[in-house]
């Protein structure tokens, strides 16, 4: 049995729009070297308070690092995002071939270790 995590206070640091915060608990995080690049990549997945998703992923290698942050609300047919500075809303439909498509030309530079790694988090976001 899982056990259930407290809800917290979360900020979410963005260095491509602005923080975000939140009332909710840690869902699911991960932490992969990736030894091609040198990069070391965390990814945390937050549910808030009021059912939304929230979404980091650091990447460093020791000399910089980048923080992406993100605050998606599942609408139904529309999914709101936000990067803490810009909202958009989207037809699911269309954020998921768009996401698919950005994976897939991801995937050509990827190996087939990362590829899986790829699938399972994307098998993990989907339940």
């Amino acid at each position: 049995m899982k056990k259930s995590a407290a809800l917290k206070r979360v900020t979410l640091e963005n260095d491509f729009g602005g923080q975000i915060s939140f009332t909710g608990k840690l869902d699911n995080e991960t932490l992969n070297y990736n030894e091609g690049s040198g990069e070391l990549v965390s990814e945390k997945i937050y549910m808030t308070e009021q059912g939304r998703t929230g979404y980091s992923v650091v990447t460093g290698d020791g000399f910089k690092r980048e923080r992406r942050a993100y605050l998606l609300e599942d609408q139904g047919e529309t999914c709101m995002v936000s990067n803490g500075s810009i909202l958009l809303g989207l037809e699911t439909d269309n954020m998921l071939t768009f996401f698919a498509a950005a994976l897939a030309e991801q995937a050509e530079s990827l190996s087939e270790n990362e590829l899986e790694y790829v699938k399972k988090q994307l098998k993990v976001v989907n339940g």
